[in-house]
């Protein structure tokens, strides 16, 4: 296929596996489409697997176990077919769609992990479907995964995602260009409508020896400077989304100033404007490398519970 994707979908039989096959279909042309359905089986209930008892369970279980192994399979077989019949109705030619289904090796997480290496557009996930947690949240699978995928784009998937129009919240980094740049081909496949998103961070004087009313004004003349090279910024993503074939009619851009929140004022943004996706930078402009994400998007993913967030290496 020409121009196609590969898509990498993790599910586990959970509403919101169900939500992120269906994001997938909802950002892209069915036909220029081929997707991989990873289905990771435990092989002991979650609470062995939680306390790193999985042989404690076989030890317990006995021949019951491979009774059990067999239930799970079962399961994921009728929920995969389940996800099969769902993109083929939104148009996806069954060669195109194949099933990895296992049981867990190393760990759902790592194994997931360990397939999203071999060559994929993405890693799609929904936001609380691998783990019984109530949120992405303090070592759920998902949250691991976005943490440890760090060359492929990871979308986390929220709860009812149904609006194509995406938010990019960039700035100056290149983490920033490279996500304009991966966003603008998926938009420009389906037509989307694209509004680039900048927060520009409070800032005081306060410290430097300058009197009133000349801070003030010192003040007003760095923030016009501010608001000039967010401008400036803004206007060049937008060519690079046209460059990708993005209609400049489809393209907006909007900048909000005095920001005590990026991670707030995106969501806000986001909420306000009946956007789906939210794209940004794996990191933005922090010198922080020891977080392997940086710290608005991590505040973002926290809290995007109704929205779908890219996160772009």
């Amino acid at each position: 296929m020409n121009n196609s994707k590969k898509i990498l979908v993790a599910v586990d039989g959970s509403l919101q596996s169900l939500n992120a096959v269906n994001h997938v279909v909802l950002n892209f042309p069915p036909e220029k489409l081929e997707v991989n359905l990873i289905y990771v089986m435990p092989t002991a209930p979650e609470p062995f697997s939680d306390l790193d008892k999985i042989g404690l369970f076989k030890k317990m279980a006995g021949k019951k176990h491979e009774e059990y192994l067999s239930q799970e399979k079962e399961a994921a077989q009728v929920f995969l077919n389940q996800a099969r019949g769902l993109l083929s109705r939104a148009g996806m030619a069954d060669d195109n769609v194949q099933v990895i289904l296992h049981p867990c090796q190393e760990g759902i997480a790592r194994d997931i992990v360990a397939e999203s290496s071999r060559g994929y557009d993405a890693v799609v996930l929904g936001r609380r479907g691998l783990s019984k947690f109530e949120d992405i949240y303090l070592g759920s699978v998902s949250y691991k995964i976005v943490q440890a995928v760090g060359d492929t784009p990871v979308w986390i998937v929220g709860d009812g995602v149904k609006s194509t129009k995406m938010l990019l919240a960039v700035d100056s980094s290149d983490n920033s260009r490279k996500a304009v740049d991966y966003a603008g081909n998926f938009a420009a496949a389906i037509g989307a409508e694209v509004t680039l998103f900048n927060a520009i961070r409070e800032f005081s004087l306060e410290l430097l020896d300058i009197s009133i009313p000349s801070g003030a004004q010192i003040e007003a003349s760095i923030l016009d400077e501010l608001k000039r090279d967010v401008q400036q910024m803004l206007d060049a993503y937008k060519r690079q989304l046209e460059e990708a074939g993005v209609e400049p009619s489809r393209i907006s851009s909007i900048y909000t100033t005095r920001s005590r929140s990026r991670a707030e004022d995106i969501l806000k943004a986001a909420t306000e404007g009946g956007f789906g996706t939210i794209v940004m930078g794996r990191r933005g402009l922090s010198r922080v490398h020891e977080f392997s994400l940086g710290r608005v998007t991590t505040k973002v993913l926290h809290r995007a519970n109704l929205f779908a967030l890219w996160i772009v290496p």
